[in-house]
């Protein structure tokens, strides 16, 4: 049985982890901390995302029917009118393509985490 007992010391003799330093596990705790207090922001932030996505959409709305009316009674042209009006609808869809994509990746980036 000596011989085992031996074997089985320097097997657990050579299994122990030797750390860089004293507070290595204080580090790594509270780096495991930190990330977990910024996956909340993120959730946060996403909700955030969300609520200012659905007023700004209602907002660019708003602005693009107040326009297209401010166009329509003016004494403009009516291709004038039509191309202001062509002009803002397409601003209005580039930018809630674009806030899209954004809130989509960051979607897709709390999935990954």
């Amino acid at each position: 049985m000596e011989p085992n007992e031996n074997q089985i010391k320097d097997w657990m003799k050579s299994a122990m982890v030797k750390v860089p330093f004293e507070d290595f596990d204080d580090q790594v705790m509270r780096k495991v901390e930190q990330a977990e207090a910024q996956k909340l922001r993120m959730q946060a932030s996403r909700k955030y995302a969300m609520i200012f996505f659905s007023i700004g959409t209602l907002f660019g709305m708003a602005t693009n029917y107040l326009l297209a009316e401010f166009v329509a009674g003016s004494d403009l042209s009516a291709s004038l009118k039509s191309n202001v009006q062509l002009a803002s609808l397409l601003f209005y869809v580039v930018l809630i393509i674009l806030f899209s994509d954004r809130l989509w990746k960051l979607r897709q980036l709390q999935k990954l985490k």
